[in-house]
């Protein structure tokens, strides 16, 4: 990975962290909205941004979370295995806001693996804590898509990764 890279992925984690940390009151447990999850969708611009949002999540959760470990393996793990998801699901001729679409879509629903981990560790019922995870996963990321979008009209995300 070139410095130029590096030193992107450096902001957007300490971007996540910071977001995380200002609206943690908001940001864990069975009812959350996350709003450092908005960087999900930079994933839609450049692959390579899902290195900055996944240091960004295990940081966030490592200094936030009332978890601890619990909340490294799930929250890391459901937000890799969401990225691993969309790559094989994002096509070169996708518009932005299909990309975008498909970003909330897939996060919400492997929003599955936080409420196993609400269940194990809290002993939260399952369906319950997946509903409102789920709900507001969806509600972050649907929001703030129109965001995104204008953000990158002025900041140009997949040119700053060429």
């Amino acid at each position: 990975m070139s410095t130029k890279k590096m030193v992107i992925n450096t902001i957007i984690a300490a971007l996540y962290v910071a977001m995380t940390g200002i609206f943690a009151f908001m940001s864990f447990g069975a009812v959350q909205f996350r709003v450092s999850e908005m960087l999900n969708h930079l994933v839609g611009y450049h692959k390579d941004y899902k290195y900055g949002v996944l240091a960004g999540v295990f940081i966030a959760n490592l200094i936030f979370s009332t978890l601890g470990a619990w909340d490294l393996v799930f929250g890391f793990g459901q937000t890799l295995i969401s990225f691993l998801i969309l790559e094989k699901l994002f096509k070169p001729n996708d518009s932005e806001m299909k990309r975008m679409m498909m970003t909330a879509f897939v996060f919400t629903v492997t929003m599955v693996l936080v409420a196993i981990e609400l269940y194990i560790v809290l002993d939260l019922p399952f369906w319950f804590s997946f509903v409102t995870a789920a709900f507001g996963e969806a509600v972050v990321l649907v929001v703030s898509a129109p965001l995104m979008k204008y953000m990158n009209k002025i900041i140009g995300f997949a040119e700053k990764m060429a």
